[in-house]
């Protein structure tokens, strides 16, 4: 069995290669940072094949498929995501297009590719990491963001319908705030904050437990999975109100170092 898995070179989608490692899969990682990728075939020897790719670049993605056309991918996880972060007349319209072009076209695209092929064979699994962000109808000081990640979601559960008549399953893992190297979220957690931000680990053990179970969607962290539901009943301005301070509170982070 092979799984694909784009933003391998940290994070959770490290923290998935050792999960699906040590279940005996091979293991191609998609990452921009050759000398991680390096690391990890050493890490993971006859395991792990690490391919060096900009995902900002759609021309780079069509060549790395031609690379891979020929080898049988049973499972995709789009895992690759940037943030950007404060008031949106502060941020470059630059900034916001790599951000676009890596969490939501790249991630069409694989998707896309991956997806056409396992419907000719009958089989297949895609996941595709958004956030518990991308259940919100906004999301203040990281508006573009929210935004990319409910497009996931929504692209996600779409073909997730369409895929179950043509034997392709489809996940959505959506984890909430991560410690990583995200931004704000690469500090020192407070004590409140221990309470509901995961580890990548964490998140990869989670979806690994909700594939075996066939979930849907995997949201790691109890936690998180109330406030997913507790969520449904919060009254939109207060709900924005109240995700603008979370916001705040990762800015006040980030420049406090």
């Amino acid at each position: 069995m092979r799984v694909l898995i784009t933003g391998a070179t940290g994070g959770i989608g490290e923290a998935l290669i050792q999960v699906f490692a040590s279940e005996g899969y091979e293991i191609i990682a998609v990452g921009r940072n050759r000398e991680k990728l390096e690391e990890l075939e050493k890490r993971f020897p006859k395991r792990v094949v690490g391919y060096s790719v900009d995902l900002e670049s759609s021309d780079e993605i069509d060549r790395f498929f031609e690379s891979v056309d020929n080898l049988d991918i049973n499972i995709l996880i789009n895992g690759s995501g940037v943030g950007e972060i404060g008031y949106f007349e502060d941020i470059s319209y630059s900034d916001l297009k790599s951000m676009l072009d890596t969490n939501v076209l790249a991630l069409t695209k694989f998707t896309k590719y991956f997806y056409d092929k396992m419907v000719k064979k009958g089989e297949g699994h895609i996941i595709n990491i958004s956030s518990t962000a991308g259940f919100q109808q906004g999301g203040a000081l990281m508006s573009a963001y929210y935004a990319t990640k409910a497009y996931v979601n929504s692209l996600t559960l779409s073909i997730y319908e369409e895929g179950r008549e043509k034997g392709v399953k489809v996940t959505l893992l959506a984890p909430g705030p991560t410690k990583t190297n995200f931004k704000g979220m690469d500090k020192k957690l407070t004590s409140f904050e221990k309470l509901y931000v995961t580890t990548a680990e964490e998140v990869a053990k989670e979806l690994w437990s909700g594939l075996k179970r066939e979930k849907l969607i995997v949201i790691p962290g109890r936690i998180n999975r109330i406030l997913y539901f507790i969520d449904k009943f919060i009254p939109l301005k207060l709900k924005l109100k109240l995700v603008k301070r979370v916001q705040m509170k990762k800015i006040e982070k980030i420049f406090s170092f």
